[in-house]
């Protein structure tokens, strides 16, 4: 089977550094690699080849313009056309869609898996016909952006699948109408065995993700001032880069009075015009400066120690379709306290490896925090039940095991949708032969013409 799954423009997917949809990307596609003939497409970075093969995938890297002039475009778009934003149009990124395309020709998949990108999907599907599509979103997309050009990629779309249930279950609902097979496709996270020797550092509170405002890292901190005055010994270590979200990408489609609330960090109106990283550190208070630190982006490899040494792991997000960090910091055995929102109360339900909090509520969360901390015990056996449900349900075998018999149930259903085009496209001809012989009439035999026939 040969697949080829098409990252988004700006992924990064090699490593040692790579963002969440990246990792998916290459953690599944290495594990599938001696079953499926698989390549990955993606952006070029600088000072990279334009093929290359790391653990048997075969990488296609495009080069492309910067992201931050296609995040200046979208910026001054919104301006004329807020509610339909440029990363929903597919002339966003024209340049590496175009060298997709071709690419897609070159190799003639069998299955193209497009990461969270349905924009794309129509010119993808008609550069490759023969191939079945899975749409594989990580955010709620399908739910917000434009609904006609949202059915038109679903229409071109044998399987579309979801890191949740929560994005499943929107999207769904919004075209209950269609036909469109939905599925659900978490994210996964190193099945470790034996988390019982792990040596924790007492007091350590870890946030792993994106710097950017609707991770609500403001409320961390804000909460932060009454975790220290119960708990002096706590530090906080926020892990991830200072990448604020484009506010059309999220804030700007959300119905959600929080995350709207959240344009107020968007200088100028737009991220890159502004700093949610600068914004943060002006609200840390010299007092308890101290006690915080950015350790700013990290290989996914050296997470694994910073989660395995953390005492709690803290998510306190208001928007998240899935949750990545709470079931790595889980495979660790390391209980988490994150707020009750999109994937991550799915996560929680199934795991019982820590406790769910209101979003947007610094009290809640400081007292869930320093409840965990002042409780080592409880702590622990939160994060051994974690670990022992992560390996079950979302171990990276499993996963990729999951995603390979969704590539065969999206080739059925793409061939037989090739086969009812097949036997309808039969029954127009033969209709149309039909219909086409002449009439008999008195004057048939000297007006009729030959039978055309097609």
């Amino acid at each position: 089977m040969k697949i080829v799954i098409l990252s988004q423009p700006f992924d990064t997917v090699t490593p040692p550094i790579q963002n969440s949809i990246g990792i998916w990307t290459y953690e599944v596609a290495r594990r599938l690699g001696a079953d499926c003939d698989m390549t990955i497409v993606a952006r070029r970075l600088r000072g990279m080849p334009a093929q290359m093969e790391i653990d048997g995938i075969r990488f296609e890297l495009l080069k492309c313009a910067p992201a931050r002039a296609w995040s200046m475009a979208s910026h001054l778009w919104s301006r004329v056309w807020p509610r339909s934003p440029l990363v929903a149009q597919s002339l966003y990124a024209f340049d590496y869609l175009a060298q997709a395309i071709r690419t897609i020709r070159r190799l003639s998949p069998d299955v193209v898996h497009i990461q969270n990108f349905p924009q794309y999907v129509p010119a993808i599907r008609r550069a490759a016909p023969q191939a079945a599509i899975v749409l594989h979103m990580h955010c709620d997309w399908l739910a917000e952006l434009d609904r006609n050009a949202m059915k038109q990629a679903l229409a071109a779309t044998d399987l579309a699948v979801g890191c949740s249930e929560h994005v499943v279950a929107a999207a769904r609902a919004r075209f209950a109408e269609m036909d469109t097979n939905f599925a659900v496709l978490p994210n996964g996270a190193p099945a470790n065995q034996d988390v019982t020797a792990v040596a924790r550092i007492p007091g350590k509170v870890l946030f792993v993700g994106r710097v950017s405002s609707e991770k609500g890292i403001h409320t961390l901190i804000e909460a932060w001032q009454s975790v220290v005055a119960a708990c002096p010994e706590a530090r906080l270590e926020i892990v991830g880069p200072s990448a604020t979200l484009p506010r059309e990408f999220l804030i700007d489609l959300s119905t959600d009075r929080d995350v709207r609330d959240l344009a107020r960090f968007y200088r100028g109106g737009s991220a890159y015009l502004g700093s949610y990283d600068a914004a943060l550190r002006a609200m840390i208070a010299p007092a308890i400066a101290p006690t915080i630190s950015f350790a700013g982006t990290q290989p996914y490899k050296k997470l694994v120690e910073r989660y395995a040494e953390a005492s709690l792991v803290v998510n306190p997000s208001l928007s998240e379709s899935f949750g990545m960090s709470l079931i790595e910091a889980l495979s660790n055995g390391t209980p988490v306290v994150a707020t009750r929102v999109g994937g991550m109360t799915e996560i929680m339900e199934a795991t019982g490896g820590g406790v769910l909090v209101e979003k947007n509520d610094p009290n809640a969360l400081a007292a869930q925090i320093i409840g965990l901390l002042g409780d080592p015990a409880r702590a622990a056996k939160l994060g051994r039940r974690g670990a022992a449900r992560v390996a079950d349900l979302y171990a990276w075998e499993k996963i990729a095991q999951s995603t390979r018999n969704l590539y065969d149930k999206a080739i059925a259903t793409h061939s037989s949708r090739l086969g009812k085009r097949n036997r309808s496209f039969a029954q127009r001809l033969a209709l149309n032969e039909v219909n086409t012989e002449p009439v008999s009439s008195p004057h048939s035999q000297l007006t009729a013409s030959p039978t055309r026939r097609i």
